[in-house]
């Protein structure tokens, strides 16, 4: 549905007004295809982390391409992507507290539920509370592989004992481990990024081998990020993977030569010149955020934006601060030929973040409006 304040489908690129944040769909389809045939080849299933993109009409077009479900971050992503018709959910995340339980119960009322666990008493409080509600939700266990988060130590004895009391529990279907390796999926050194990656999926493996040694039925094996897949996919303990960012692709993700393509990008124009070598935009920190990195700086093509938007970019301008609502930009090599009105694109360094400031996406291609998704998770961090 498209508000009042809102460019109709069809408005040419240059004339949506900004700061506003674009997909580019021709992009976007590569990468979600591009995973699909990757997983289809390696035999292993993909469940996509939504906390990545936050809407639902991305969602459905990987499940589309065969994913087999969704992971989400928090309860309130869950209860948008149940909204949104996904049946097969992932929370990569503990459940803690009354109230959220309860929601999360009402919800394995509505959709086939999964939730991590790390903790015996945490157990405990979803066994009761599914009695209550005569529901069975599954539960995965969460086992620490090196990120030092969350998780059961790997190498412990209490990943069995807990795994043991999760399958023994009535009301609740035990059904696999999970294993995170954050710490290393994003490392711009491939080969420290794979050295890292495979450790933490031997201690994986190895954990989930002494779960099956003791008697207990470990169905799935749910693991890795958009940095290592192609490492985890050759594991044969591995049944899935919660790839999220490579669909829209930032720029700290963009660095390590994935050969997934930016379709994520904030439109913003020109609001100063105050110097030759300075340019001011009118999307900063309310637009894009920073912690990975400041965006990089792609210009449209001299051809003329309606025809869409140069791949490469020109490297000439780095954006080097921002402030609330101000880009600030400086040329690299001499004078800037951008004058006040001109548009840019940002890519953002951390794409999650940054749909997270966002109400809309707009889906663009061929450099015209195609549609506007509402970011209908977005804040949903309860």
């Amino acid at each position: 549905m498209v508000t009042s304040d809102q460019e109709p489908i069809g408005t040419a690129v240059s004339d949506i007004d900004t700061p506003v944040l674009l997909c580019d769909l021709d992009a976007l389809e590569h990468n979600i295809q591009k995973l699909s045939e990757h997983f289809a080849q390696a035999g292993k299933r993909l469940r996509p982390h939504t906390k990545s993109h936050k809407t639902p009409a991305i969602a459905n077009m990987q499940m589309a391409a065969g994913a087999i479900g969704v992971t989400c971050a928090k309860l309130g992503e869950a209860e948008v992507m149940a909204d949104a018709g996904i049946d097969d959910i992932l929370i990569a995340n503990e459940v803690i507290g009354r109230r959220k339980i309860e929601r999360l119960m009402a919800l394995a009322r509505r959709c086939d539920i999964m939730v991590a666990v790390d903790h015996p008493d945490n157990l405990d409080d979803l066994e009761q509370a599914a009695a209550a509600a005569g529901v069975q939700p599954r539960v995965l266990v969460e086992v620490n592989i090196g990120h030092n988060r969350c998780g059961v130590d790997a190498d412990s004895a209490d990943v069995v004992d807990l795994c043991r009391e999760a399958a023994n529990a009535k009301h609740l279907r035990f059904t696999g481990i999970m294993g995170y390796q954050g710490h290393v999926v994003d490392l711009e050194d491939k080969k420290a990024r794979e050295t890292g990656a495979n450790e933490c999926l031997q201690r994986l493996s190895s954990c989930v081998a002494r779960v099956r040694e003791a008697g207990i039925e470990v169905e799935i094996v749910s693991t890795s990020a958009t940095g290592d897949y192609y490492i985890s996919t050759t594991y044969d303990t591995v049944t899935e993977v919660q790839a999220g960012s490579y669909a829209l692709m930032d720029a700290a993700y963009g660095r390590l030569d994935l050969g997934f393509q930016h379709a994520l990008s904030v439109l913003t124009t020109v609001t100063s010149r105050p110097a030759e070598d300075q340019v001011i935009t009118d999307a900063g920190l309310k637009s894009v955020t920073p912690e990975h990195g400041m965006p990089d700086v792609r210009l449209p093509s001299k051809e003329g934006i309606d025809v869409g938007w140069d791949p490469k970019g020109l490297r000439f301008l780095e954006c080097h601060a921002l402030s609330e609502e101000h880009g600030r930009l400086q040329s690299v090599d001499g004078p800037c030929h951008l004058e006040v009105g001109d548009l840019i694109e940002f890519i953002p360094g951390h794409g999650c973040t940054t749909m997270n400031l966002h109400d809309y996406i707009y889906a663009v291609r061929n450099g015209r409006l195609e549609a506007i998704w509402p970011i209908a998770a977005r804040g949903k961090v309860r």
